[in-house]
């Protein structure tokens, strides 16, 4: 198809260039907005376009926004959570698992290392409130 020819028109000569220099090549690209209104830009797959360019490279993060459900979870306002994006990576074919690391925007949008904590779920009614 169409979309796998340009696919590969950007990744064949983005590995030669990475195999003649022993470089690693960054490439910028951006979730589909259905991936992204759907919660699933953390996916693999959530990248817009041809699949060819998952299938071809090694490693893949993203930046996701905070969810509602991520807010609660976290203890974070949810007039606060459009602040706070999660790093992950997606597709790591050479390395380790990551974990997720969460950021929070800043002025200018600069990231900085958020120090988040998990919300302890409450099993039940308390003693003495039922």
């Amino acid at each position: 198809t169409k979309g796998c020819l340009i696919a590969n028109f950007a990744t064949v000569p983005m590995e030669a260039i990475a195999a003649d220099t022993g470089c690693s090549i960054v490439f910028l690209h951006h979730a589909s907005k259905g991936a992204a209104m759907m919660g699933a830009g953390d996916q693999q797959q959530a990248s817009r376009g041809s699949s060819v360019l998952v299938d071809n490279i090694r490693w893949q993060s993203y930046l996701s926004s905070m969810t509602s459900a991520e807010a609660e979870e976290w203890g974070v306002d949810d007039d606060q959570r459009r602040f706070f994006v999660r790093f992950g990576v997606s597709k790591a074919n050479y390395g380790a698992p990551f974990a997720d690391r969460w950021f929070r925007r800043h002025d200018g949008g600069v990231l900085k290392p958020a120090v988040l904590e998990r919300q302890r779920k409450s099993k039940g009614v308390p003693r003495g409130e039922a």
